[in-house]
């Protein structure tokens, strides 16, 4: 059953790919049930020389294709024109329960984002935190030595949360049983440096155990969104990738 299902979903990917143009609009209409925000958050010095800015990355390829993806999967009234750019510290983070971040790496909690962003979060927000890594070696700063993204992202989040830690999850864990039953975490990545470590599954919870924040270190699951749009990415890997999105989304509407 799982494979005739697969089947269904592949032939609805390449029919989505061949025959619809990509979006490149950033305002979501108004009649969106989803909306796929991105958080537009302050950098660290370092992020400033960065190629391509951090927080950007894969922006709009990716931030277009999930929601379009995302309604003909599950009915939820969405498109490729439901996204928006959305700053930490702005009152507009109020007004989507869903959030991607990326890069976290590279981003500076100034005191008003991290007020800002703990009362997102108490309020129910739910934050989806991708493409970072932890690695012996790496050139990502331009330096070759060893880069720990988490260690950094963990040091800001106290900013946020004094009193909290991120947990590892594991495949029992209901989040990824929401919409799809996921089988396994043992997941293709799209690009690896040497030194890199295994791709690992983390959240941050409120008190009362909901997820409020998870975040895939070692992966980067909006990369095999935008590499799909291009013709980059096995079909396999974007699937896997869109199942543990859908489910993210799934989740944080529910709970």
């Amino acid at each position: 059953m799982r494979t005739f299902l697969a089947r269904i979903v592949a032939g609805l990917f390449l029919l989505l790919f061949v025959f619809l143009p990509t979006s490149s609009s950033g305002t979501p209409p108004k009649d969106s049930e989803f909306v796929y925000a991105r958080i537009r958050y302050h950098l660290t010095l370092d992020g400033q020389f960065v190629y391509e800015t951090p927080w950007h990355h894969d922006y709009p390829d990716s931030d277009s294709l999930f929601p379009k993806i995302l309604a003909e999967i599950t009915g939820v009234r969405s498109n490729g024109d439901s996204y928006q750019i959305v700053d930490i510290d702005s009152p507009d983070l109020f007004k989507y329960p869903f959030y991607y971040l990326c890069e976290p790496g590279y981003i500076d909690l100034l005191p008003r984002d991290a007020a800002n962003l703990r009362e997102y979060l108490d309020r129910g927000g739910f934050v989806l935190v991708d493409d970072f890594r932890t690695a012996s070696y790496s050139p990502q700063r331009g330096v070759q030595g060893y880069e720990d993204d988490i260690g950094h992202f963990r040091r800001e989040m106290k900013k946020v949360y004094p009193d909290r830690e991120f947990e590892k999850l594991t495949l029992k864990d209901p989040i990824f049983h929401t919409f799809y039953d996921i089988q396994s975490l043992d997941v293709n990545v799209p690009y690896v440096f040497p030194g890199q470590l295994v791709p690992e599954f983390l959240v941050l919870r409120d008190d009362k155990g909901h997820i409020q924040m998870i975040l895939n270190n070692n992966n980067d699951v909006s990369e095999e969104w935008k590499w799909v749009n291009q013709g980059r990415s096995p079909m396999h890997d974007a699937l896997t990738s869109l199942q543990f999105g859908i489910n993210y989304v799934m989740y944080a509407m529910t709970h």
